[in-house]
């Protein structure tokens, strides 16, 4: 006796997501968590389910893995939803950089000027800087820790010995323009 098959088709409901060291990729990866279903139907008998399988699937390689009955209940537990894996992602992206200090201003930031500035240009933008926080037009601390900067920054890099240590400490490197012999 033959059976005519009229249709078949494959279900996927989604569970969820849960961490897991990836076989493949080697590290803790996202994987997300499948129901599949195979479902037939045949001639003049309602729709059977033929095969129910849980699948896990690896959000950055794509591989799958069938989830084993035994271990189902376990993979079930550790579920989660989008938002709770994102915040799990962030937390553990968070404790593995650790703070960074903040970085230090170099005197060529504090004066606004490029690396190259000639000293006109530098003393310009001392006299521009120190009009604007200056202690009589700008009262306060800040104003004061400010100028303090600008006249360590001008100093600085206004003396050609300390800039050139300066710019060693910084790692730039000036290029000294070669003297050409004269032509005789």
């Amino acid at each position: 006796m033959v059976i005519p098959i009229i249709g078949a088709r494959d279900y996927i409901e989604p569970r969820g997501y849960f961490i897991y060291p990836c076989p493949s990729c080697k590290v803790d990866r996202v994987f997300s968590v499948y129901d599949t279903k195979r479902k037939l139907t045949l001639y003049f008998i309602p729709t059977l389910n033929v095969r129910s399988q849980h699948v896990m699937e690896c959000t950055t390689c794509h591989n799958r893995w069938g989830i084993p009955d035994g271990e189902r209940d376990a993979v079930m537990q550790r579920l989660r939803s989008q938002e709770q894996i994102a915040e799990e992602l962030q937390r553990r992206q968070a404790a593995a950089i650790p703070p960074q200090p903040p970085r230090q201003r170099t005197y060529y930031q504090v004066l606004q000027v490029d690396q190259e500035a000639e000293r006109d240009v530098i003393e310009a933008a001392f006299r521009r800087l120190a009009m604007k926080y200056h202690p009589d037009r700008a009262p306060g601390p800040v104003a004061a820790a400010k100028m303090r900067e600008i006249l360590q920054a001008r100093d600085i890099l206004l003396d050609e010995v300390k800039r050139a240590e300066y710019d060693r400490s910084l790692g730039i490197v000036r290029r000294v323009e070669a003297i050409r012999p004269e032509e005789v």
